[in-house]
């Protein structure tokens, strides 16, 4: 079976031959190549070498090509700070009124600001890895975009104060995310990692989620399956009260934080929907040892024999983690499989 074929198949909750391996490492990779982070967005070249370099040495099963949180939305006037991997400071928003928002048209991916750029990593990864690796676009979904284009605050108190501004913003939104997301899998993508994190329970309750973000997300996401990509859904959710309506929106599989135990994600949807696992980035990866790591792989890994799950980091994994941890996930997530398999 292919890379593809084995996350097909614990798409569809089934045993792969292979249990796919990821890790949101993109931070991580950078460091490990020796580059700033400013430096390794600056040209597709600099990222497809450094994303190849980096499948060679840990054996990732996919490439995630995410780059920064808004690169969709600096054609509309929202920067990155610094060149790096941060939400902008307040003032870098735009205005939430009537008059900016009317103003605003979504942009052609092909030809705006560094839009183009994820578009020509991802085809140039795609040609080189083939079905051998699930190349992985990303878009934010239109909630959390809204809040990336206006800021939280403002968004929240729009909630409140102008709910129809909030539902014609998320209507602009929904209408961008489909293009950028639309885009990427034309160029190759296999994937597309949909990130939601400012619709969280950390920040909506699972009604207001409902109310305002469910529908547009799912709507968006059905477009994408549509389209022939896997939809991975991540809200950094670690309540399953959370989880169980962001599951509403049908993703191919379901992402859930750090902060939740696999043990619980497992139990609450097998036989249900494929959800990604979640080595804690910060806690393991970077601050504890490899055997502590290694023994938190193999314990994810046991629950997803039955299938329908895949192993991931449950966030980010930071430019500071251990180059020696980042391989015991992976030997471990190996080894350990393939007994189950024997057995």
């Amino acid at each position: 079976m292919t890379t593809i074929e084995n996350i097909q198949a614990c798409v569809d909750l089934r045993v792969p031959q292979r249990l796919p391996v990821f890790s949101l490492s993109q931070e991580f990779d950078a460091a490990y190549c020796g580059l700033r982070y400013a430096d390794y967005i600056r040209d597709a070249e600099t990222v497809v070498a450094c994303q190849l370099r980096c499948i060679e040495a840990f054996g990732w099963d996919w490439c995630w090509l995410h780059l920064d949180d808004t690169l969709e939305f600096e054609p509309l006037g929202v920067g990155v700070k610094g060149g790096e991997n941060v939400v902008p400071a307040t003032t870098a928003y735009l205005p939430f009124d009537r008059q900016t928002l009317a103003s605003l048209r979504v942009p052609d991916p092909r030809r705006s600001a560094r839009m183009p750029l994820l578009l020509e990593a991802i085809a140039e990864v795609r040609a080189a890895r083939g079905d051998q690796t699930c190349v992985t676009g990303r878009v934010a979904a239109p909630f959390s975009a809204v809040t990336l284009l206006f800021g939280m605050a403002e968004t929240y108190l729009a909630l409140m104060d102008d709910p129809q501004l909030v539902r014609d913003a998320l209507q602009f939104a929904e209408e961008q995310a489909l293009s950028w997301g639309l885009a990427q899998i034309e160029a190759g993508a296999h994937a597309i990692w949909y990130g939601d994190c400012n619709a969280s329970t950390h920040l909506l309750s699972p009604a207001m989620f409902a109310d305002w973000a469910l529908e547009p997300c799912k709507r968006v996401c059905a477009a994408f399956k549509k389209a022939g990509a896997f939809v991975f859904l991540h809200n950094s959710e670690d309540r399953l009260d959370g989880l169980r309506m962001q599951a509403l929106t049908e993703p191919s599989a379901l992402s859930s934080g750090p902060g939740i135990d696999r043990a619980t994600v497992a139990a609450e949807f097998a036989g249900r929907l494929c959800t990604l696992g979640n080595v804690d980035p910060i806690a393991l990866l970077q601050n504890d040892t490899p055997e502590a790591v290694a023994a938190e792989t193999e314990r994810q890994v046991r629950l997803m024999a039955k299938g329908g799950m895949i192993l991931n980091s449950g966030e980010c994994v930071p430019r500071e983690a251990k180059v020696e941890n980042l391989r015991a996930l992976h030997d471990t997530a190996r080894r350990t499989w393939q007994a189950l398999q024997e057995h």
